[in-house]
């Protein structure tokens, strides 16, 4: 039976026997601190009499007497404590116990009983758990570059009560394993470790370890730089395909990249040594002249302990200085381009709409009362009026028109103000039209004599009366 469950029994067992004993059915303390057992017997009227409070551990068990207080024969701790345990204020109405320097051992159940007369021995249990801070560490593993996973880093938390719980957090593709150990104290040891594929991409990257724990008032996060060790990777730097004869101090530079770090850094060129004229100081070689002599391939040669690796680059010696063009300045002529652009589109817009606007001013300036009610001088001028799906569509008609009244509607008179008004050329292209498809109109002199040709190419009648 575990402990909760003896614990409720035992509360079941006092609220149906010992209604006068109070205490705290749980109770926590941590290593090496002080934790008080509160116990009191509460009787109101006074009907019970009490002579004697016992404190037991284990009641289900061995039943271990720790403190007995008797009015008659006083108080006795039958457990050798080193004075750890004693009563508060040995009392028949108060029997909390004190724990001083808690240790892993006072973990457990403790029943406090009194002795009465007339009910019998009453009792309450009170479970005290005793917790403990893990020692929390935590450290990268020093593992060589490969292609199987395997642990990079270890994050352990020691004699912890109740267990630790280890999480990780980091860009480290991979997975966690969890161990736990039971220690003989209680107590209980949780290691966790981070396997990912070791490389040199994860060589310096950081990867935290988070532990989390009841007697933490936070997680701790300890921070594990990884170390994966891995033969030297060389690159040569320096070369700006601009060597040319006479050039003074040109330089090239080896940079490695190693764990362990390189040790040792040799330069070749062709194979061979490097010829006269070209110094080389550790990691960096200097043309102090450029000739034809320097026009090959160097090599630089770099080791640690798990090997060496080879660099290369290829030197093409010219005979005169390259022209390096800028790209600032053609970044700068491609916006001033683009800048005259814009103001190019934004002066023909400019003009197109002035254009558009005075052509719009010169339709505007007819005015369809002149057009129908005559110019002012008491000639009358023929109706014009633009009318849908009327045959002045075709143009108008040479022959006289009838003296007739017309009343304009609304929508006439929108679309007349809005239409511009016919030229003389306009008649002309009509007119051969008609001719083409009913043949030549024929002749009239009396008809002729009556028409007037208008300033804007129109043709009216002399004699018709417009209204």
């Amino acid at each position: 039976m575990s402990s909760i469950e003896v614990i409720a029994v035992l509360s079941l067992l006092a609220a149906a026997v010992a209604q006068h004993v109070k205490v705290e059915p749980a109770v926590f303390g941590f290593v090496g601190n002080q934790v008080v057992l509160r116990c009191q017997f509460v009787d109101p009227a006074s009907s019970v009499q009490v002579t004697q409070v016992t404190w037991v551990k284990d009641p289900t068990g061995a039943k271990i007497n720790m403190a007995v207080h008797n009015p008659k024969y006083g108080t006795n701790y039958p457990v050798d404590t080193n004075n750890r345990i004693h009563f508060r204020n040995a009392s028949l109405t108060d029997a909390s116990l004190v724990i001083d320097r808690l240790l892993m051992s006072d973990d457990g159940i403790y029943s406090c009983e009194f002795a009465t007369y007339p009910e019998g021995n009453q009792e309450a249990a009170t479970n005290l758990t005793v917790l403990a801070e893990p020692e929390i560490s935590a450290s990268p593993l020093l593992v060589r570059s490969g292609k199987l996973p395997v642990p990079v880093a270890s994050c352990i938390a020691a004699g912890g009560k109740p267990p630790a719980s280890i999480t990780w957090r980091g860009n480290v593709p991979g997975n966690a394993t969890t161990e736990l150990t039971q220690n003989a104290d209680g107590t209980t040891t949780v290691t966790s470790r981070y396997q990912a594929v070791p490389s040199s991409e994860l060589d310096g990257v950081t990867l935290e370890c988070m532990v989390t724990h009841r007697t933490l008032e936070r997680p701790k996060v300890i921070i594990n730089t990884l170390s994966i060790q891995y033969p030297p990777i060389v690159t040569i730097e320096g070369y700006d395909d601009n060597w040319y004869l006479d050039r003074e101090h040109a330089s090239l530079t080896c940079n490695v990249k190693a764990n362990p770090a390189a040790s040792d850094y040799r330069w070749y060129m062709n194979g061979g040594d490097v010829p006269s004229g070209v110094r080389i100081v550790g990691h960096q070689l200097t043309v102090d002249r450029v000739t034809y002599q320097v026009n090959g391939t160097f090599s630089c040669e770099a080791s640690n302990s798990l090997g060496q690796t080879n660099g290369n680059i290829d030197i093409f010696v010219r005979e005169h200085k390259a022209v390096v063009t800028s790209n600032a300045g053609a970044i700068a002529g491609g916006v001033i381009g683009g800048i005259l652009a814009l103001l190019l589109l934004a002066c023909l817009a400019g003009f197109l709409l002035q254009r558009r606007r005075r052509g719009g001013e010169a339709a505007g300036s007819y005015d369809p009362k002149t057009r129908v009610f005559g110019d002012g001088n008491g000639a009358a001028r023929p109706d014009f009026t633009y009318r849908p799906d009327s045959d002045s569509e075709k143009g108008p008609s040479l022959a006289p028109t009838t003296p007739t009244t017309t009343v304009t509607a609304p929508a006439e008179t929108e679309i007349l103000l809005q239409s511009p008004p016919l030229t003389y050329n306009d008649y002309q292209d009509e007119e051969e039209e008609e001719e083409d498809e009913k043949g030549p109109i024929s002749s009239d002199p009396m008809m002729e004599d009556d028409m007037e040709s208008q300033r804007d190419g129109s043709i009216i009648s002399k004699k018709a009366v417009y209204v």
